[in-house]
Parts: structure tokens; sequence; C-alpha cells
């Protein structure tokens, strides 16, 4: 039985990729700190350490704990929370990846996959943006993930075999419905389900590479044993320019609400937030065979339901 670890494994995305590896027979631990996760998104099965990775003491925690690969998910995710407080950032995000990094390096744990984001570009001219484009962070979580990259290549080529995925917006079922900073089509979703005015922060015509939950974790089972993708870092999105405003009426018709008369007010605007941006993902599709199935009709509907489910009337 191949054995995992999952930090951040608690919360949206570490929750939907545990399941899967249990699902492929894996033993699968889960580290978090429940700082926005939470113990009921774990899977049954998975073994659950409460922590914070960021701390240097939870390294004794590990004691006689080995895996073959760790998925390091744990990180404060959000470009605008960033901004409250800059140095927790940096630790959440850049400490917490060193740590792991020298771990594994230690215990001779040869796969490390690892989150970054979108939000390491910043502002490109050039779109689809590629990943050899020269990154411009505009905020404090974007400046922390392409440091943690850095990190990254470092011990790739002290002989851990390291892969980093910058995802772009991540949704479907299980996103946190009650985080109104944090994942444009659940902040929307969750307006929609209580029937209020839509707030929008920015104008209709800014744009986002929306890419379905399964997708992404497709992306990185794919990545485990493909050597082809040691030492490389990709884009995980969709190739697909997607305004906002297509995507509020997206998310009004999946409720049946009337797209000319619901109430939705643009204004205000998000710290460090960029007008667009949309992937390349040529590089990762050539070199797995990847290619995202679900489309942004689809999983909006599909999240529509689950939601509904979540939230009844």
């Amino acid at each position: 039985m191949r054995t995992a670890i999952v930090t951040g494994g608690a919360g949206f995305i570490g929750s939907h990729l545990v399941a899967r590896l249990l699902s492929g027979g894996w033993k699968v631990t889960v580290l978090d700190n429940l700082s926005t996760g939470s113990r009921e998104n774990i899977p049954a099965g998975a073994d659950f350490i409460l922590l914070d990775v960021s701390e240097r003491s939870f390294i004794s925690r590990l004691d006689g704990l080995s895996c073959d690969a760790v998925f390091h998910l744990a990180a404060q995710s959000s470009g605008e929370v960033s901004f409250d407080d800059p140095a927790y950032d940096l630790n959440t995000n850049c400490m917490s990846t060193l740590l792991l990094l020298d771990w594994c390096l230690k215990k001779k744990v040869r796969r490390f996959l690892y989150t970054s984001s979108m939000s390491v570009y910043g502002d490109q001219e050039a779109q689809p943006v590629a990943e050899n484009a020269a990154p411009a962070p505009k905020s404090f979580y974007g400046a922390g993930k392409l440091a943690s990259e850095s990190y990254v290549n470092i011990y790739s080529r002290m002989g851990v075999d390291t892969t980093s995925l910058r995802l772009f917006n991540v949704y479907g079922p299980g996103q946190n419905m009650s985080n109104m900073r944090q994942g444009m089509v659940s902040i929307y979703m969750a307006y929609l389900l209580e029937k209020k005015e839509l707030h929008v922060k920015g104008p209709p015509d800014r744009y986002r590479d929306i890419v379905y939950i399964d997708d992404v974790v497709d992306a990185y089972m794919l990545c485990i044993d493909r050597k082809e993708t040691f030492g490389n870092t990709y884009n995980i999105g969709t190739g697909k320019k997607t305004t906002v405003g297509e995507l509020v009426r997206l998310e009004l018709d999946a409720f049946g609400y009337d797209q000319k008369t619901y109430p939705v007010n643009y204004s205000g605007s998000t710290p460090g937030d960029t007008l667009g941006i949309y992937a390349d993902i040529g590089s990762f599709s050539r070199d797995t065979g990847w290619k995202p199935k679900v489309s942004l009709e689809e999983g909006v509907r599909t999240m529509v339901r689950w939601a509904k489910e979540k939230v009844p009337a």
C-alpha cells in the first residue's frame, strides 16, 4: 500500500484529493491546523493529525511516519486576506513549505507536489499566460507562493522529485460557502442562495480561468508517477477566458433567477486584484495527456445542486 501525507487535507481541494487517493488504495495522513478547513471535510479512512506545518515543532509529531509522497496544500490561500497580516501569510506559506521540503529530504521522501497559484503572475499583457512569463505578484499571497516555488526548485536540485501546480480559479461542491473573501464562484453563490443582492467587487469585464475540482484532482493524480513532470511547474486551468459578467449570468441561470431583474451590484475592488488572467495549459497537457473535462456550465449546475442540498431553502 502506498502512503501519502496531504497537508491542508481538511480544506476544499485537499479533502477532494484525499478522497481520490483513498479510492485508489492509498493510505493517507492528513495534516491540518483547521484554521480554514473542517474536521468534517476529512474523508473516512484517512488518519488525521492536528498540527500547524508552519511551526518547526511539527517535525517531532511526525516521528515514525514515512510516506511515498507529500501533497502540500496547507496555506493561507486568499490574496485579499494576505493584506491583513503579511507576516502571517509569509509564515504559513513559505515556512511550511521549507520545513516540509527539508523533512522530505532527510526522510528520503522522493515525491513532493506543491500547490502554487496563478497569483504569482500578477498583470500579464500576453494572454493566455504561459509558465515562462515573468512573474509579477500583486499580493503578499502571490509573493509567498512565488518564493515557495523557489524553495521547491532548490530542493528539486538536491534530490527531491518535485512538481509545482499553479492552480487557477478552482470551484465545485465542498467549497466553503461561508468564506466571503475567497472563491469567486462560491462567494456569488452564497448571495444567490440567500436571495440577496449580489455584490460583485470590480467591473463585469474582469476575467478568470475557472476550473472544476475534479479536473484539478485529476491533474494531481497524473503527476505522481510521471517522470516528465519531475522538477517542473505547470498551470492548471481550462485555457478558457470567462468574464465575471458571464459567470454571474451562468449562476443566475443555474438558480433559475431572471437575469434582467435580479439585483447585481458591481462596486468596490479587492486589494491586489488583477483585471484578468487565463492559462496556457499546453505544457501540462503535452507532458501528461491531461485535459479538463467539465464545462463551466455543467460544473456550476452541479455545484448549485450541491449547495441547495447543503443549505435548503
